[in-house]
């Protein structure tokens, strides 16, 4: 088996910590980012693996990619990215930087950091991006006009149309970057994770019960972002939607290839 070396991003808890531990049970070297330094640390002090290290960044915001960039270039190979970080935000929230948190996390940091990774991942033999997105990304359509979500700001629409983002983003790679980096993305289920929990109130109270009745184990969830990362069926395969480890078709909106361009190139200036 190849040892790979794999970024994932939202690693320190929920799917990405499950994932973490698969990937390092399969013996690769692991990078996690995360915001919370004191999680991370947790995490190496937990675990004590010499292939696993932690990089401190908040991923809502462009100037600490940037930063993070610098760091992670400097790792001798990258096979494997696997954007995973998200949230979602019951109030509109800025970043430092003065744009929308669930766009700037949920979908630039996707764009800046691969873009930021794109020769380092093309120096691998088998270069993945696995972009972890959500079955959400049907309830609502994308407004080009109002990416920040300044009209009737709902935390849930916000998601949705952040996954519906990431999925814009998936299927454009290739086809805008002509590189031998093949890009994924998946609907991991609904999980029983603490994702969420940043909220308050109502809107936390809710999700948790929701988490109860409906949400799989962050084990079950892992399963999606591992087989895409790693499957030698999966060698050369791009551009593609799923869930539990099958092709499925995203939303019709998703194959809108004259939107897609137009989110490229907004999202571009975002994060130039």
């Amino acid at each position: 088996m190849i040892r790979k070396n794999i970024i994932v991003t939202g690693g320190t808890d929920g799917i990405g910590l499950a994932l973490v531990k698969k990937l390092l049970e399969k013996d690769h070297t692991v990078y996690i980012v995360g915001k919370n330094a004191e999680k991370g640390n947790s995490v190496l002090n937990q675990i004590k693996n010499s292939k696993l290290d932690f990089f401190q960044c908040d991923l809502s915001e462009k100037s600490e990619i940037k930063k993070l960039l610098q760091t992670l270039n400097k790792i001798p190979s990258i096979d494997v990215l696997i954007n995973n970080a998200g949230s979602i935000f019951d109030k509109r929230t800025l970043t430092k930087e003065g744009v929308e948190k669930t766009l700037a996390l949920n979908h630039l940091s996707y764009m800046q950091l691969s873009l930021g990774l794109l020769s380092k991942l093309e120096s691998s033999t088998d270069p993945r991006i696995v972009n972890v997105s959500s079955n959400a990304h049907k309830r609502y359509k994308i407004d080009i006009n109002d990416l920040e979500n300044r009209e009737n700001y709902s935390g849930w629409k916000a998601y949705c149309r952040s996954k519906l983002l990431n999925i814009f983003f998936t299927y454009s790679f290739k086809r805008e970057l002509n590189t031998k980096i093949n890009s994924n993305c998946l609907h991991p289920g609904f999980v029983n994770s603490n994702f969420g929990n940043n909220n308050k109130n109502f809107y936390r109270f809710l999700v948790n019960i929701l988490k109860h009745l409906l949400a799989i184990n962050v084990n079950k969830a892992s399963l999606s972002p591992l087989y895409l990362s790693l499957d030698k069926e999966l060698y050369g395969v791009n551009g593609k939607y799923f869930h539990k480890l099958n092709k499925v078709n995203s939303s019709k909106e998703s194959y809108d290839k004259d939107l897609a361009k137009k989110v490229w190139i907004k999202s571009l200036e975002y994060i130039k």
